[in-house]
Parts: C-alpha cells; sequence; structure tokens
C-alpha cells in the first residue's frame, strides 16, 4: 500500500487468521507481510515502507489478542446452555450480513433456550451405524507410527461390534495380535517400497484370496501402500483411505513433501499435489496395470481414470492444528488424532520412571529452572558427535534443564574400543535411551523432537511449546504448521544460535506458552477414533457406490495383452492422456534409444506401451508405425533431428528435480531406520 494505514480499509477475517508473518516480498523495494488464514490460502501483502508494513502487523496482532480473551473470559452465569451453544455456533459458522430490509426475529425467539444442532457427528450415529457387526482389514506399510493410529481406531471398531485386520509388515505381528486384533501378512522391506508392491505379499493372489474368504467388507487403507484402490475395485468394496499427513489437492497447504522454506501461496501449494501425483503415478503405473490385468481381472488404468478425489478420506490429525480446507470435498474429513494411550498393552504394569529421573526433574523444580525434552529418535545423521556437541552448548547457554534421548548417535556409528567410556554431560542434562512421551510430556516445559506425525501430536496434546527440526517428508509440514499456530518454532538449519534462541522463546514467550496451552485443550477435548468412527458409517453408503460398476475383463483369449498397458486410441487427442512426457519436461524431440534392452525400463515408469516407431510432427502427436518387435528409433523435424536417447532417458532422470525429490521422499520415507522409530514407540 503506497497509501497511509489509516486511509487503508479492509475487511479481514481476524477470527480466522492464525498467524501474521513478516517475509520478503515479491517485488524489489517492497516490504512483505504474510496472513495466515484457517482453511485458507494465505493472503499476501506489500507495503512501500517497514514503518506501515510493522503497523499493519501489530494492529491485527492486537485485534486477535482481543477475540482469544473474549475467548477464554468466563460465561456469565445467566447464559443457559441454548445461549452458550449458540455463542460457540457464532464463533464457528461463517457471518452473514443482514440489511435492513430482512425482518427481524422477535426477541421472545432470541431469548428461547431452542437446541442447537451441532455439525458434529454424534448426534447422527444411530442413523447411520450398520445394522450388522462388519469385517474391517486396514492396509498400511511403513514403520511403527505409520500403524499405531490403525491399532487405535481397530480397538474403537471392536468396541462397536465389528472384526477387525491390520495388514502390514511382520515386525509388527506380535504387537497387532498382542492387542487383540487379526494380523494379515504384507511382507518386504519398508524401504524397497517398489519391490514390495510386486513381490512380496501386497501384490499377490494369495493377499486377495485371503480377502475374499475372510469376507472383507470394508478396506481402510494409507495411501502409500498404493495397492487399495485397485483391491477394492476388484473385490467391489467399500474403500478409504487414512494417513497422518495431507494427501488431497488444496490450494491451502502444500504437499508435505514439498514445503518451502517461505509462503509461495495458493497456486504453487496446489501445484505440488498435482505433480506429485503425476510423478508417483509415473512410477508405479506400469507395475500396477500390469498387476490388474494378470491378476486382478481389471483393464488397465490411469490417474483420470482412478478418480481419486472421489475417495472418502479420513486424516488422523487435529482440526485445531490443520484447519480443513475449504476447497475440500465434505467426504474428506479430518477426524483428530487417534491416540493409543496404552501402545505396548502392558495391561496393569505401567511405565516406571527410573529413580534418578525424577531426583532430576525434582531439582530442575526446586532451582526454578524449565525442563525441555530433546529427542530426534533414531535419525541417521552424518556426524552424530557434532549434533550432540551443539545441542549440549545450546542447552547450557539457554540456561534449562534437558532430558536428552540421544538416539541419533546408536545408529552407523561405532565406537573406537570396546571399552571406550560412555560421553558425560554436564548436571544439567539427564540422558536417556527411551521414554513414554505421554508420561513425560505432561510433566515438562517444553519439547524439541524430529517433527514425526504421531511425536508432533503427542507434544501439542500435551500443551507445550514444540520445536522441531525437520530432516525430511512430512517433518517439513510440521514444523511449518508449528510456526504458523505460534506454539513452536522450526529449526531448519540446527546451529547453537538457532536452538538456543528456540529454547528460549518454547520457556519464557508467554504468548507462546499460552497458545500452545489452548492447543493442548482443544486437542485434548477432541475424540479422533470416534469421530473418524462416525465418519466412515456416514460415508459409507457413497463408498459402496464407488465401485458397483463390473469392470472385469478376460484377458485369456490374448496374452499378446499382457505386455500392453493402455489401450491406444484411434484419435490423437484420446492418446495423449494425463501422463504425456512433455508435461514432465522432456523433450518431444526424444525417443527412445535402440534395441529391446530398456523396455522394461519404460514399463516402470510409464503406463504406455514401448513405442515400435515414433515421429514427431509439429502438431505434437505421436504416430506410431512399423513391424512389430521392430527396435524404437525416434525421429524429428525439428532442429533436433537426429539426435537419439535411451529409453531411459525418456523415464525417472528427464523428470525435473522437483518430482524426483518427492518421488525419492515417498520411497524412503517408511522406513523405520529413516522416520526415525524405534521399538516400543519410544524416542
Amino acid at each position: 500500500s503506497s497509501q497511509p494505514l489509516t486511509r487503508t480499509r479492509m475487511m479481514i477475517p481476524i477470527r480466522d487468521i492464525l498467524s501474521t508473518e513478516k517475509q520478503k516480498p515479491f517485488r524489489f523495494g517492497q516490504h512483505g507481510l504474510v496472513v495466515v488464514i484457517k482453511g485458507h490460502e494465505e493472503l499476501f501483502f506489500e507495503f512501500g515502507s517497514i514503518e506501515r508494513r510493522d503497523a499493519c502487523c501489530n494492529l491485527l496482532e492486537m485485534q486477535k489478542e482481543v477475540l482469544q480473551k473474549q475467548a477464554l473470559s468466563p460465561i456469565s452465569p445467566n447464559h443457559t446452555q441454548g445461549k452458550r451453544d449458540a455463542l460457540i455456533l457464532e464463533e464457528l459458522e461463517p457471518s452473514v450480513l443482514i440489511s435492513d430490509d430482512d425482518p427481524r426475529p422477535a426477541p421472545e425467539v432470541l431469548a428461547s433456550d431452542a437446541p442447537v444442532m451441532f455439525a458434529s457427528t454424534s448426534s447422527t450415529l444411530l442413523t447411520f451405524k450398520p445394522d450388522r457387526p462388519m469385517h474391517f482389514t486396514c492396509l498400511t506399510i511403513g514403520s511403527r507410527g505409520d500403524v499405531q493410529p490403525y491399532i487405535a481406531l481397530c480397538k474403537g471398531l471392536q468396541a462397536d461390534g465389528h472384526k477387525v485386520r491390520i495388514a502390514t509388515h511382520k515386525e509388527f505381528q506380535s504387537w497387532i495380535e498382542g492387542h487383540g486384533i487379526e494380523f494379515a501378512l504384507v511382507g518386504g522391506d519398508p524401504a524397497e517400497l517398489m519391490r514390495i508392491c510386486v513381490e512380496n505379499g501386497m501384490f499377490t493372489v494369495s493377499f486377495l484370496r485371503e480377502g475374499v474368504q475372510k469376507g472383507t467388507d470394508v478396506l481402510i487403507e494409507s495411501p502409500s501402500a498404493m495397492a487399495g484402490i485397485h483391491i477394492a475395485e476388484a473385490l467391489k468394496i467399500p474403500y478409504f483411505r487414512a494417513f497422518t499427513m495431507p494427501w488431497t489437492r488444496t490450494r491451502a497447504y502444500p504437499h508435505a513433501f514439498a514445503v518451502p522454506e517461505r509462503k509461495m501461496g495458493g497456486s504453487y501449494n496446489y501445484m505440488t499435489y498435482v505433480m506429485f501425483d503425476q510423478v508417483f503415478w509415473r512410477g508405479i503405473s506400469g507395475q500396477v496395470n500390469r498387476w490388474r490385468r494378470q491378476t486382478l481381472r481389471l483393464p488397465s488404468t490411469n490417474l483420470d481414470k482412478l478418480e481419486q478425489h472421489k475417495v472418502p478420506f479420513l486424516y488422523n490429525f487435529s482440526p485445531t492444528v490443520v484447519p480443513p480446507p475449504l476447497d475440500w470435498y465434505e467426504w474428506i474429513r479430518i477426524t483428530g488424532y487417534w491416540f493409543l494411550d496404552d501402545p505396548d498393552d502392558s495391561g496393569s504394569k505401567k511405565w516406571t520412571p527410573p529413580p534418578d529421573l525424577v531426583t532430576f526433574m525434582e531439582t530442575a523444580r526446586r532451582d526454578g529452572k524449565k525442563i525441555v525434552y530433546i529427542g530426534f529418535g533414531s535419525i541417521v545423521v552424518s556426524d552424530p558427535d557434532a549434533m550432540t556437541q551443539c545441542i549440549v552448548e545450546a542447552i547450557k547457554l539457554s540456561g534449562v534443564y534437558a532430558i536428552l534421548s540421544k538416539g541419533w548417535s546408536d545408529r552407523l556409528s561405532t565406537k573406537k574400543s570396546n571399552t571406550e567410556p560412555p560421553p558425560t554431560y554436564p548436571p544439567q542434562i539427564y540422558p536417556i535411551s527411551s521414554v513414554p512421551h505421554d508420561w513425560l510430556f505432561e510433566r515438562i516445559d517444553a519439547a524439541c523432537h524430529h517433527g514425526g506425525a504421531g511425536t508432533t501430536g503427542a507434544s501439542l496434546r500435551a500443551g507445550i511449546p514444540t520445536i522441531i527440526k525437520p530432516f525430511f517428508g512430512d517433518q517439513f509440514f510440521w514444523s511449518d504448521r508449528v510456526e504458523a499456530l505460534g506454539i513452536g518454532s522450526s529449526v531448519r538449519k540446527l546451529t547453537v544460535e538457532n536452538l538456543t534462541a528456540a529454547l528460549r522463546a518454547a520457556t519464557t514467550d508467554v504468548k507462546q506458552i499460552e497458545r500452545a496451552k489452548l492447543v493442548g485443550q482443544s486437542i485434548r477435548s477432541e475424540n479422533g477414533v470416534r469421530t473418524a468412527i462416525e465418519a466412515i458409517y456416514r460415508d459409507l453408503g457413497y463408498a459402496t457406490e464407488l465401485f458397483r460398476k463390473d469392470t472385469h475383463v478376460d484377458l485369456d483369449a490374448d496374452e499378446s495383452e499382457d505386455d500392453e498397458t493402455i489401450q491406444e486410441s484411434k484419435t490423437p487427442a484420446a492418446r495423449r492422456s494425463s501422463l504425456d512426457p512433455v508435461m514432465f519436461g522432456s523433450d518431444s524431440s526424444c525417443g527412445s534409444g535402440q534395441g529391446n534392452g530398456e523396455d522394461s525400463s519404460w514399463s516402470v515408469i510409464s503406463d504406455h506401451p514401448p513405442p515400435e516407431r515414433v515421429r514427431v510432427e509439429s502438431t505434437g502427436f505421436d504416430k506410431r508405425s512399423g513391424e512389430s518387435g521392430d527396435s524404437s528409433v525416434s525421429e524429428s523435424r525439428t532442429p533436433n533431428a537426429g539426435q537419439t536417447q535411451t529409453s531411459g532417458s525418456r523415464g525417472l532422470s528427464n523428470l525435473p528435480a522437483i518430482g524426483l525429490a518427492l518421488l525419492q521422499d515417498t520411497l524412503t520415507a517408511y522406513s523405520p531406520s529413516a522416520r526415525g522409530e524405534v521399538p516400543n514407540g519410544k524416542p
């Protein structure tokens, strides 16, 4: 704005503002301000001077504080329950402007104590609950943190009288069965995601036969497993997706694997989902479509035909932390965290803290010191000693007492000798190998961790400021949400100065501490498992209709079709699918290389069969000719004619850098060693 602030008038939704952030502008000579709004893409403002920008920022912050104080103030005793409900709805629902010509309700109507119909699912539970017990199968791959929410959900479904099964890796079998839940095997190493899907248990006839024989009625899957939507189509059963991070396209938030260092706006946010979907599908489409034809007896498909946006989705994180975007469909629901309060199913045997830990915490309280937890799980770092030294120095400078879970030094590091003594720490640091988060976090003042979805939910539930040092994957998304809510800090670069500043803010910043308490109260008031179950009941009929159409095909008569992925259309327009290589930055003048040795590479990264002969014309459409089995050669009428590349050059190596990064994160983020998960779910 080039005008004085007092002459600039805008209508700002103060109630929906989550935070205001000063940011570098997009234009030279300006000063940027970003306003983060609940469920909406960010608003960007640029000012001609720092003074005007800061004045606007301070004004918005003051207005937010006024509304927060009003929300926290006790309601007058003469307010009835109906009026209190009406006040709550007034805060949650969008306001409606009433003109002078609109009829006014009578005063006696306003004073009535009529009951208020909430959007809560509890009022419709009896209407939508199935009239018979059902058999639910939950399919997930990855680490302990990916499996634990499903145990909580299955226990809730069991309490409602349903049969439940979790299909995942063998290493979790005893843990799952210890909670009284049926186990089904999905074999393989989580780090080798593609090999799992093709060779080891998930994409096999035996898995599907097991599902049919045992009568799966509903399939709930983490989308990272990739198989569920095809299995549901083959079995014609209701299918739900569930995940711990945003996976649905929106302008409100970027994809969890593509969070920028600064806010980029709604167009960038939406683009990250489109890019991820395209790259992810391009990497698996060949194998998936062969599996659909040969095993499921289904025709080949593509992203457009899958219509993944129509699948009902359950996000198991808090709407307080990630408010539902305004551009999501009604069947996409944020239910709240699926907490498992007794993850080890230890029964009456509760975890007992070591006596010296209790003494350490009592000493800190007696000395008036704040207690923080610092732990990054089993994250692998290149120089664990340097990282440890950085953390120790930051603890000393910030003046806090710290409970240090130093798992990062236990991976990929060897001692010089077996007799080397353990490292020593100053008295304000208590080293520990593992400690239950639910026991510890409610007894300390702040937590610093790697930002896994489960650990972040645990620290936010405790109502304490959270410091996140993200390493990869969705950890950057959760660190961004913590900063946007003003309840913690994101330390992208771990230095003594950055960590010291974050520790001081988490233990002394009154606003940050109060906001964290409010978020904790909100999360503790939620019942994510109950909300998810009621959402399943509500959307069960809709999910049932998605796969009613018979799409099975008989491919026995023509075995040659096993080598193709998608039948070529006679029209050039139809032949250009949403996965055209041009969308991924490939040079349209480059064809596949000579010989047949690279065909398998092509089939892995594309949902089209290998071209027999491709001539690229000025129209941009491919025309195929030649005899079957000829080597693939490309000719071009562009200035680059005559240049040829192997089919591999049209594959992953030709994708843009952001696409490769997204795919690489996806293929590695579900390894227990990579995600920092350790046995028993402890840091």
